[in-house]
């Protein structure tokens, strides 16, 4: 293990050496979204669409303190995005990836994420800006990440990335939840354990009933994204509604190309169809009964109080 992490550090610094521009500032893409708020099939369009490099399940895997290294393997390796994934995971090792082991590397991790994984780990931030210039030099292109624990990081990246563009991914939030609850049942066998990141009130919330938990998940989500993008005065923001996406896929992929500067190389983009899943029907009366509930404050994290159809 010693001797495979110090071969890794040796081809880094290798690439770093033909690839790092210190003069250069990277411009990375960022897809910003609450869970089960289809933040990965976003992130596989745009992949596939704009023939952007990512991080692939076998550099988050075998790399993660050394990400330049597996880009680099990447880069030889032919992949078909596929449009397929469960819970925020895709099966293929070159197929992408969360980047969780990546971006743990970076910001660390633990809970509440909102405090204890928000700003860059101390000595880290060189590496990060380092890895993302290299990447854009290694790819001609800037690099895709998608990770939900990035929605509490906003203000930090945006401090250390002032080029960086983002992507923030919404969804009705009756639907979401309701998604949500299914899913810790999937993969944690309870409705009472989290998924992902935590927002900053997470124990608090852990007092609520598990139904109550998702929604107000999906509300704090939103909330440090809208904030964080306001305060950082930054204007390379793209908002999506999943709805929208689901309906016309290349439309919105389009209006991406033409917000972020990223013309497409593929010959079609209403060729991209994301799967349509059936609608969860987990605890559906008292999840809207509370949404409905919450009135004026849920309105703007509704969908179809937004002109939505």
């Amino acid at each position: 293990m010693a001797e495979a992490k110090s071969a890794a550090r040796d081809a880094e610094q290798a690439l770093f050496g033909e690839l790092d521009d210190a003069s250069r500032a990277p411009s990375p893409i960022f897809i910003l979204g609450a869970p089960r708020t289809g933040s990965t099939v976003l992130y596989q369009a745009m992949a596939h669409a704009f023939d952007l490099p990512y991080v692939a399940n076998f550099t988050n895997a075998h790399f993660a303190e050394a990400p330049i290294v597996g880009l680099a393997i990447q880069k030889s390796v032919p992949v078909t995005i596929s449009f397929e994934s469960r819970f925020g995971k895709a099966d293929g090792m070159f197929q992408p990836s969360e980047g969780s082991a990546v971006m743990t590397h970076w910001f660390g991790g633990g809970h509440p994420s909102a405090v204890v994984s928000a700003k860059l780990l101390d000595g880290r931030e060189a590496h990060l800006l380092s890895t993302l210039r290299a990447a854009e030099r290694l790819f001609g292109r800037s690099l895709l990440i998608k990770n939900a624990w990035n929605c509490f990081r906003v203000a930090d990246l945006t401090r250390a990335l002032p080029h960086a563009r983002f992507v923030w991914i919404k969804r009705d939030i009756a639907d979401a939840a309701r998604s949500d609850l299914a899913a810790r049942w999937s993969t944690k066998g309870t409705d009472t354990a989290w998924n992902s990141a935590t927002p900053e009130n997470y124990e608090a919330l852990r007092q609520l009933s598990p139904g109550e938990q998702v929604v107000e998940n999906q509300f704090e989500f939103n909330r440090a994204v809208s904030n964080s993008l306001r305060a950082s005065g930054t204007t390379q923001v793209a908002e999506v509604w999943y709805e929208d996406f689901l309906a016309a896929p290349g439309n919105v992929l389009g209006t991406l190309a033409a917000r972020l500067g990223l013309p497409p190389t593929r010959a079609s983009l209403q060729g991209i169809v994301p799967p349509r899943r059936p609608r969860v029907e987990t605890e559906p009366d008292m999840i809207e009964r509370y949404v409905a509930a919450q009135g004026e404050r849920l309105s703007g994290n509704r969908y179809i109080h937004l002109g939505g159809q």
